[in-house]
């Protein structure tokens, strides 16, 4: 099979959106997921059906029955694998041109600037907020823009796009300890606990105040829905096709898009309220 002609007939249906030129661009990028689950894995799918070149993908987890509800990676076929080596083996039935390194890690302070350095985007889908905070600071750091997400009960989610010469994910978020490494465990476990504020106020807006309590103590997981983790990588993806092909991100921080199906409108490409975002509340 001769690769240019594979590659050229695989996204022929892009052109028109975008150019040859952006799609060429697209081909050349080298982007790194950190995290293959409900956003994560999906965004690798769209990366190889959107003919993105390179994907480094990060997951230390294996598949479980739970992920099935939401994870486009996940299957009965799949339980106990390892989400990064399913996930390069989907892209590879994709587009089997595509270059897919698959990384069995956590990110964290140690090994976060090797394993997204060299990359020309990192879109984060991990679920801890002390994670999101060493993703985002150190690509800042490395001069690589990020995509950021966070989704809530019942049908919300937040995306935004951190560009290196822009606002700082710490300070859009308002976070403590802004330039703080999280070896300091006693922050650490302050910025963790913004997700047991979010729960709660979860609840104000329709969630089960028993979840609220049982995730808060560490008893059950985070609810989310299908659609719901679809539509953040759908977002997340779309902003990150945007800084590739040189095109101006829908929400470069401090704005942000704003998911609500429980609104009119649904989506909403948002300013920050006065005094920044509340990330308890997003």
């Amino acid at each position: 099979m001769n690769q240019d002609l594979f590659y050229s007939e695989m996204v022929k249906r892009n052109i028109g959106v975008y150019s040859w030129e952006e799609q060429e661009r697209l081909r050349k990028a080298k982007v790194v997921i950190c995290g293959l689950g409900g956003v994560g894995g999906y965004e690798a799918i769209l990366c190889a059906r959107m003919g993105v070149g390179h994907v480094t993908c990060v997951d230390k987890d294996t598949f479980e029955i739970s992920n099935i509800n939401r994870q486009m990676l996940a299957s009965t076929t799949v339980l106990g694998h390892p989400k990064a080596d399913v996930a390069k083996k989907t892209l590879k039935e994709i587009n089997p041109f595509m270059g897919v390194n698959v990384i069995h890690a956590a990110v964290d302070e140690d090994n976060v600037v090797e394993l997204i350095k060299g990359n020309d985007i990192v879109m984060e889908a991990v679920d801890d907020m002390p994670t999101r905070v060493i993703i985002h600071r150190t690509a800042r750091e490395l001069g690589i823009p990020s995509i950021g997400m966070s989704g809530s009960p019942p049908t919300r989610g937040f995306v935004s796009t951190f560009l290196p010469t822009g606002v700082p994910y710490e300070k859009a978020l308002n976070l403590p300890g802004m330039g703080k490494k999280l070896t300091d465990m006693e922050l650490r476990q302050q910025i963790a606990d913004i997700k047991k504020k979010r729960a709660w106020h979860s609840v104000k807006l329709g969630a089960p105040a028993q979840w609220a309590q049982d995730y808060c103590d560490g008893k059950d997981g985070w609810i989310i829905t299908p659609v719901r983790a679809h539509l953040l990588s759908l977002f997340s993806f779309h902003e990150a096709v945007q800084v590739l092909t040189g095109r101006d991100p829908l929400a470069r921080a401090p704005k942000g898009i704003i998911i609500d199906l429980s609104s009119s409108p649904p989506v909403t490409i948002s300013e920050p309220p006065a005094g920044g975002w509340d990330y308890a509340t997003l």
